[in-house]
């Protein structure tokens, strides 16, 4: 690969200007920037970019040949050396760490934002980092059923024949088309009630939670949050500087009664539909007790519907949003758990009075999502692949939930406790008592087993340690794989 360094001159130095490039090119070898066997411009091509003659430029050349920093011959083109003696390089790295450590040691003047994150980046890059295709690694997609065939025909032809409109910007809302491609969808699939112009697109559920902490919660203000419950939730709202409190979750979803006496509450996160992690669903009477309480509060509710889609049993649920008759409710909806992850496209429903405020969020934040990557998607959707879709990862995420209980109970009797669960893309594996669910899960990551322990998301620890199993993503072949490592790790661990 030919790289063109970029190389500064200056007209008033004492060094010609031959001097100067042969300088540059120097230091950036010295350095690592220019690492061996790097292809360098043909002399003609770099004395065009700086504006000197060619013979300026063979000059700097022939004098770093000379000392053995360039290789190669006439016609066949000029590389960085491919064997440079050691000591070359060493005072430019000796100087490379000094400078490392000037900037270790500077105090940097962080923001109140920043000095939150400054003390938990560790734990954030822990929570949020990217995520491995092994089993059982919780909330990612059969992405090797995706129909891609379909999607790249779209694709292709809004890149082959683009609009003009999507090549330019758009508005922080969304693109019109997928805003009601969403609308009818949700209308029909979740019983939200919605106009196209709630419709807000976003970069995902993260980003649409991001928004509301910005807009919504300020510095000590209350909000209530599922325990044990998502920590992307909960690390954007301390982050606000909100006080979290922590509502305990049982297997009717969030027990408000158990709340602590508030005077205010300014938020109320919760997953109705499918508990996360523990897999509940909020009971109606509940639904309506919460309600109730946000309008007494004057709270806010968000209501994360991260992967309802997915339902295998029982009669489909409508969300919470679609009984709200005073306007309380945020419903966040994301494409990455019924998509694939990396699409980065989700949305929120906002009430009518909240739209502008979430518009100008969104046009400081990253002006919009990709238009064309909203615009093939909303051609998915109105053209019918996304129920299609739908439809047949119920199925077979149903089939791969039977299969991974089948091999619990079969080889992991005694070590781990599973329920089938109606709805969802994980299961929640129970230890026998006494277990560390944090050292087991450590344990299996060694493996090449990701099974997430119960335990980091809870604030107050339940006093049974359990796992949470994927399965989404797996076929037969990885989940008998993935549940023999199992069985070893636990035989050890427990036994």
């Amino acid at each position: 690969m030919t790289s063109i360094p970029f190389i500064s001159l200056d007209e008033r130095s004492s060094d010609p200007i031959y001097r100067q490039i042969y300088k540059a090119i120097r230091n950036a070898i010295l350095t690592g920037d220019f690492q061996s066997g790097l292809r360098l411009p043909a002399s003609r091509l770099l004395a065009d970019q700086l504006g000197v003659s060619r013979m300026t430029v063979i000059n700097a050349y022939e004098q770093l040949f000379a000392e053995g920093y360039l290789e190669g011959k006439p016609g066949a083109g000029t590389y960085v050396a491919s064997h440079l003696p050691e000591e070359f390089l060493q005072p430019a790295s000796a100087e490379k760490e000094k400078d490392r450590s000037i900037v270790l040691k500077r105090k940097v003047n962080l923001s109140e934002y920043g000095s939150y994150l400054n003390g938990v980046t560790t734990l954030i890059k822990r929570n949020h980092g990217s995520t491995d295709f092994v089993p059982f690694q919780h909330g990612l997609t059969a992405v090797d059923q995706f129909p891609f065939d379909v999607w790249s025909r779209i694709v292709q032809h809004y890149y082959k024949y683009p609009k003009r409109e999507l090549l330019g910007n758009g508005d922080p809302e969304g693109l019109p088309s997928l805003r009601k491609a969403i609308a009818v969808h949700l209308r029909s699939s979740r019983g939200v009630i919605c106009e196209p112009e709630q419709v807000i697109v976003t970069s995902g559920a993260q980003q649409a939670l991001s928004l509301i902490a910005r807009l919504l919660v300020g510095a000590k203000d209350t909000v209530w949050m599922e325990d044990p419950g998502y920590l992307g939730a909960r690390d954007i709202l301390l982050s606000s500087g909100a006080k979290v409190v922590p509502i305990p979750v049982d297997n009717e979803g969030i027990n408000i009664a158990k709340a602590p006496v508030a005077r205010s509450v300014k938020i109320i996160y919760v997953t109705p539909s499918h508990q996360f992690p523990l897999g509940g669903t909020l009971t109606l009477p509940r639904r309506l007790n919460l309600l109730e309480l946000g309008r007494d509060k004057d709270a806010w509710i968000i209501e994360d519907d991260y992967d309802s889609e997915f339902r295998y049993a029982g009669r489909p649920l409508s969300s919470l949003q679609g009984l709200d008759r005073d306007n309380r409710v945020i419903y966040v909806g994301t494409f990455g758990k019924t998509l694939f992850p990396s699409l980065r496209l989700g949305c929120m429903v906002v009430p009518q009075d909240l739209i502008q405020f979430f518009a100008a969020a969104r046009s400081l934040t990253d002006l919009h999502s990709s238009l064309i990557d909203q615009a093939v998607l909303a051609e998915f959707i109105a053209e019918g692949h996304f129920a299609r879709h739908l439809r047949r990862m119920r199925k077979l995420y149903a089939e791969r939930q039977a299969i991974l209980i089948h091999e619990i109970e079969k080889n992991l009797e005694g070590f781990l406790e599973v329920s089938p669960a109606n709805a969802g893309m994980h299961l929640v594996g129970w230890l026998p008592e006494g277990a560390d669910d944090e050292l087991i899960s450590k344990r299996l990551k060694e493996k090449g087993v990701n099974a997430a322990p119960l335990s980091k998301y809870a604030v107050k620890r339940s006093k049974r340690g359990a796992l949470l199993l994927g399965y989404t993503a797996f076929d037969k072949r990885q989940i008998r794989s993935g549940a023999k490592i199992l069985r070893s790790v636990l035989e050890g661990r427990i036994t």
